[in-house]
């Protein structure tokens, strides 16, 4: 409370001791200065240098003229000027130099066409305060009468009086120690009271020595009341400022907290980004590693299979040429068999002597070159060279029946084949326990390619295979193709 009384005091202070704005000398003379410039423009179309010119007062003017502007300015000096100018404010300045002023008589005419261009010029000057010593500009002033030099004599002894602050610090230094600051608080707002007092009573003189001040007291007074209110809407201002700021600091130090913690978030997820992906590299890495493996597996699988089907290719030009060979000798038994029956036709006509002789024996080479279906066979052979029975491999992709033998071979043959004409044939699975295992194993690649199996679940523990439906070939080119697969089931 205190602090807000000191507050006050001083407020009250300063407004006593606002001076009135009223015309000052220096405002007195700036104007007239203003109002010569205008004057001697318009008086002499050739003074245009002027318009550059800014004087703060007649004398400086004077200095910048011309010999014309020397001559015309005479005149404008030579009226008399106002004795009682500090008691106007700026409109009468304004009305003065602007209309008053020029009504006096030795003026020229044409200086006194710059009114209206005077007029707005003036009203951009800012009235100062008077000072102490503002007096007219009147080259010889006039002596001050015995009203105003009573008014100054007056206004002397308007300074604050030490008496009352004497009495209190005379009663402070009686008190105890516990209240001697107190008092002396209290002896410094009343001693601020009473030099504002004392100030506002010195103001007071001075507008009593100047009677047409007074009725600016009502202005004054309502600029202390704006200033009072204004200093204690600045005391309610700053208090919530500063609690304003405290809670903004507040909730600055909260949010740098929140940015901290988010920091140190982000800063935890990326770490936690950074170890998963490192584990996700790892394991694909991994799995990389394993399908690289992988892939090695199967390229030498390819190369594997690359060679078994090189391999197979080789067996199959072998049977291609087994089985043209096989063609061959059956295209040339007739001829043989003519040459035999011929044979025993003249031994049976031409009985030799009996005796006791053992005949003749064919050598071992030759009697295993000849087929056994042909050594067999008693009736001529069928028409294009082939044999009536023969034992045929798997049937490849193309279609196709690999190895072809005459006699059944336990490692490669899975077919018999019967060939009524020499160029169509039927054939069967053979039913034989020797091969049974071997195309058990591996149904897909010795019974698919000719055969359609009906139960082909049973493969495991099948123990015999029933050929319900033989299938069909046909033969071109030292070639036999499958032209209808044969129906199987394991049993």
């Amino acid at each position: 409370m205190k602090y807000f009384l000191k507050i006050f005091m001083i407020a009250v202070a300063m407004v006593t001791a606002i001076p009135s704005f009223a015309v000052s000398e220096k405002d007195m003379e700036h104007a007239r200065a203003i109002a010569a410039k205008h004057y001697l423009r318009y008086a002499n179309n050739g003074s245009d240098y002027l318009d550059k010119l800014n004087p703060s007062s007649v004398a400086e003017l004077s200095k910048s003229l011309k010999a014309k502007e020397q001559e015309n300015i005479k005149s404008f000096n030579a009226v008399a000027l106002p004795k009682d100018y500090a008691s106007w404010d700026k409109k009468k300045l304004v009305e003065y130099w602007s209309s008053t002023f020029f009504k006096s008589p030795g003026l020229k005419d044409d200086g006194k066409k710059c009114l209206s261009v005077l007029a707005k010029n003036l009203n951009k000057l800012n009235v100062s305060a008077p000072t102490a010593d503002s007096k007219p500009a009147d080259p010889k002033p006039a002596e001050p009468n015995a009203q105003d030099q009573k008014a100054a004599n007056e206004s002397k002894p308007a300074a604050p009086s030490p008496a009352p602050a004497t009495a209190a610090e005379t009663g402070s230094q009686a008190s105890n120690e516990s209240a001697e600051q107190t008092v002396l608080k209290e002896a410094e707002a009343q001693a601020a009271v009473e030099e504002a007092v004392a100030q506002a009573e010195a103001d007071a003189g001075l507008a009593d020595e100047q009677p047409k001040k007074s009725s600016n007291t009502g202005w004054y007074i309502g600029i202390l009341v704006v200033l009072v209110g204004v200093v204690i809407w600045l005391v309610v201002y700053a208090s919530k400022s500063m609690k304003e700021t405290g809670a903004s600091l507040s909730d600055h130090k909260a949010g740098e907290k929140e940015i901290r913690e988010a920091k140190k978030a982000a800063k935890e997820e990326q770490n936690k980004m950074r170890e998963q992906y490192a584990n996700s590299l790892t394991s694909k890495n991994e799995e990389i590693k394993q399908l690289k493996a992988k892939t090695e597996a199967l390229e030498r699988e390819v190369d594997a299979a690359k060679r078994e089907s090189d391999g197979l290719r080789r067996e199959l030009s072998a049977a291609k040429r087994e089985l043209a060979a096989l063609m061959q000798s059956n295209a040339e038994a007739p001829k043989h068999m003519e040459a035999e029956q011929r044979r025993q036709s003249d031994t049976v006509t031409h009985p030799e002597p009996a005796r006791v002789a053992q005949a003749p024996q064919r050598p071992v080479k030759e009697q295993q070159s000849t087929p056994a279906s042909v050594r067999a066979q008693s009736s001529p052979a069928r028409p294009g060279g082939l044999p009536p029975v023969v034992f045929l491999g798997y049937v490849n992709q193309k279609g196709l029946f690999v190895k072809a033998s005459r006699t059944l071979n336990v490692e490669s043959s899975v077919y018999r084949m019967d060939i009524p004409d020499g160029h169509h044939g039927l054939f069967r699975v053979v039913n034989d326990p020797d091969i049974l295992d071997r195309l058990l194993d591996n149904v897909a690649q010795w019974l698919e390619g000719g055969c359609v199996i009906e139960n082909p679940e049973d493969a495991d523990i099948a123990a015999e295979i029933i050929t319900l439906q033989p299938g069909e070939a046909t033969f071109s080119d030292n070639t036999c193709r499958v032209t209808k697969k044969a129906r199987i089931k394991f049993v």
